[in-house]
């Protein structure tokens, strides 16, 4: 008998075996409400309350709303917050867009013209 025992194979675990000890519950309630829309407002508020350039547009859209041109400087204004955004990429990272890479190279799994006019001329009608 104890050979019978020692040849059978250990049972393996299924993910549905999984047993409540084995999570960690409170680090998910914790993830989830960093993302809950109130959390994350909260945040904005804070980070817009830091911000030195926000104060810096609120008084020129002041100003400029004052002298009449308060919706030039409001498009001024997104136009800036689409400038400050924009990410940097790190040496050797490709953009999505081919045109500001070098050699214009498009990312693997790109689609270009290249690859459809091969695909197309395969195809028999």
């Amino acid at each position: 008998m104890q050979k019978k025992e020692q040849n059978k194979p250990k049972r393996v675990k299924k993910p549905y075996d999984i047993k409540k000890a084995d999570l960690d519950l409170a680090g998910y309630r914790k993830e989830l409400a960093d993302r809950s829309p109130a959390h994350l407002f909260q945040r904005a508020i804070t980070s817009l309350r830091a911000s030195r350039q926000f104060h810096l547009y609120l008084l020129l859209q002041a100003i400029a709303a004052f002298y009449g041109y308060g919706q030039f400087m409001f498009c001024i204004g997104i136009l800036w917050m689409c400038y400050v955004n924009t990410g940097t990429r790190k040496d050797g990272e490709k953009s999505a867009y081919s045109v500001f890479n070098k050699n214009v190279e498009a990312i693997d799994g790109a689609t270009n013209l290249e690859y459809l006019d091969r695909e197309i001329r395969r195809q028999i009608y």
